[in-house]
């Protein structure tokens, strides 16, 4: 039996199992959820259906697992894994809570664990707001009773100023692909099996602009004849934006080195960026590669992300506003602004 922290409270393994221990009098029971191969999903909804059965499901960690199952599954995998991480915090938090009970005064305490990261203050205050919206839909509350919605105000969050350098990008390429001791072998080095492979991923994120989840999910298929097109995830059920990234010089050679990566695998898979498998990678997975290299190079203060902001900065810088928005996919100018990360000053002659 173990108890894993990240796990939430009463719910441990034992063998093969997920279990909730659940007390009758003075007898603890052991309640079979789901197995642990199946991954947190499965357990949580197994979970929701429990609590559920027995009669709690205005219960806050029943309506989270309902509403995980319900709303969340149908999100994206970035953020249906970050839904679940953020809402085991708030189960524990409100594990005795009926949905019903939970006031402002209860949300402002929680969220005072967040007032130094405003950005992380405002995504747990929304989830929270839309986990009572949930609540309120299925008869938990009474309409009109979100102790969120016009209750508990946003953190204002800094614009971000980082901007990756040429000599930093080149850096984290470098220790992406640096030799190390291997454990397999005492005394020799090896190359990092999957740091060709990031770094075809971060030129492809400079190159093109997009966000790593759509870099991602790009298939062989949307290599066209005049360049790639790539559809935005995040508006998919919106405007269904879609950008077609003309070749280059580089981008076509990015391009070949990727086909000789996947002939030497032989790899005939539809995704372009896997791993050594041939399995496609995930964004959790894909983030730890980036940090180990980005650490190993020694910098510090910037994220995958950032790799975008530079694109579009610099395609700002060289083409205008205009152009970065095209390359963003943005609607709206404004919104490519927040990613441009001003280098230097304005310029501008005096009034007269």
């Amino acid at each position: 039996m173990t108890k894993d922290p990240a796990l939430p409270e009463r719910v441990f393994i034992k063998g093969r199992w997920y279990y909730l221990v659940v007390a009758e009098g003075k007898k603890r029971v052991w309640k079979k959820l789901s197995l642990v191969r199946d991954g947190l999903a499965a357990m949580y909804i197994a979970l929701g259906e429990l609590l559920s059965r027995d009669t709690d499901a205005d219960k806050m960690p029943a309506l989270i697992a309902a509403w995980l199952k319900e709303v969340s599954a149908k999100r994206s995998d970035k953020q249906h894994g970050e839904d679940k991480s953020r809402t085991r915090r708030i189960a524990n938090r409100f594990a005795d809570y009926l949905a019903a009970d939970v006031e402002p005064p209860d949300v402002v305490e929680f969220l005072k664990d967040f007032s130094a990261t405003p950005r992380t203050y405002n995504a747990y205050r929304a989830l929270i707001g839309e986990l009572m919206r949930f609540a309120i839909e299925k008869g938990h509350r009474p309409p009109g009773t979100n102790p969120v919605t016009d209750v508990v105000r946003t953190m204002k969050t800094p614009p971000r100023t980082r901007y990756i350098t040429d000599s930093e990008l080149r850096r984290i390429k470098a220790a992406a692909i640096s030799r190390r001791p291997s454990v397999l072998k005492p005394g020799t080095m090896i190359e990092n099996a999957g740091g060709r492979m990031l770094c075809a991923l971060i030129d492809m994120a400079y190159l093109t602009g997009q966000a790593l989840g759509d870099l991602l999910a790009l298939e062989w298929s949307d290599f066209k004849d005049d360049g790639i097109e790539f559809a935005r995830s995040k508006v998919a059920h919106s405007t269904g934006s879609r950008v077609l990234i003309q070749w280059t010089p580089r981008l076509d050679e990015l391009h070949e080195r990727l086909k000789a990566m996947r002939k030497a695998r032989r790899g005939f898979g539809a995704a372009v960026f896997v791993k050594g498998s041939g399995e496609p990678y995930t964004q959790s997975g894909l983030q730890s590669a980036w940090e180990r290299s980005r650490d190993r190079a020694g910098i510090v203060g910037c994220t995958f992300h950032d790799i975008k902001a530079k694109a579009l900065t610099d395609k700002e810088a060289r083409e205008g506003m205009r152009a970065a928005s095209a390359m963003g996919q943005h609607s709206t100018e404004q919104q490519t602004a927040t990613y441009v990360r001003r280098k230097s000053a304005r310029k501008t002659s005096a009034t007269r």
